[in-house]
């Protein structure tokens, strides 16, 4: 009983980490740098492009970009403790002015139209219950030509993960249906990387061309 409600706390935890469960949760977080190593050559970013981050989470990701990349990275992130800690990692970009975080829901904060080259985003999608708002919005967000990259589980991943009645935690979403749904927003040249190492979880690339 006690070993499944720790479970549950670990699961609300997770879209918005915060207290002791939230320090829990930072371990685990860490181990997602082999997603930001292979999302890397994905960016395919130029100088002074500027780049959109959604859940940065412990800023790990950003930070190595902003290191390599003479660009501006913009973060959102509505876990007040995953705001403290990706500032205090990317407090001197921060300085510079080549990095700008906010503590904010993604779905209720506003960002200008045609503002960003690039949106990413890791793990998240599980957390939205309907994915056509969401994409909707990124893609207003997006210049002309501009791309969003999706990481993300099938969710086949999902399948033997219970959930308690009435109280969905994790929304399973299929890769494919992902793909149908950012077409229908008017992405365009959709490409899929799978990951190198986990089997069913690929790097989604969908763009926003002029004209078509």
């Amino acid at each position: 009983m006690f070993n499944r409600m720790f479970k549950r706390l670990i699961a609300l935890n997770f879209r918005k980490p915060g207290g002791l469960i939230g320090r829990y949760i930072i371990r685990r977080l860490k181990k997602n740098q082999i997603e930001y190593d292979e999302l890397d050559p994905l960016l395919r970013v130029n100088k002074d492009d500027v780049v959109l981050e959604i859940g940065y989470g412990l800023g790990f990701g950003i930070y190595d970009y902003a290191k390599k990349y003479d660009c501006t990275f913009h973060g959102i992130d509505f876990s007040r403790l995953m705001y403290s800690k990706a500032r205090k990692l990317n407090n001197e970009n921060i300085k510079l002015g080549k990095v700008i975080l906010q503590c904010a829901d993604f779905e209720s904060y506003t960002y200008e139209d045609d503002t960003f080259h690039c949106i990413y985003f890791l793990n998240l999608i599980y957390f939205w219950d309907e994915i056509h708002s969401r994409l909707k919005k990124i893609f207003t967000m997006l210049k002309q030509n501009g791309k969003v990259i999706i990481f993300m589980a099938d969710a086949e991943c999902f399948k033997d993960i219970k959930q308690s009645e009435g109280e969905t935690i994790f929304y399973r979403h299929r890769v494919s249906d992902v793909i149908k749904e950012m077409g229908k927003t008017g992405f365009k040249t959709i490409e899929i990387t799978e990951h190198t190492k986990e089997k069913k979880c690929y790097y989604i690339i969908g763009y926003k061309v002029p004209g078509m």
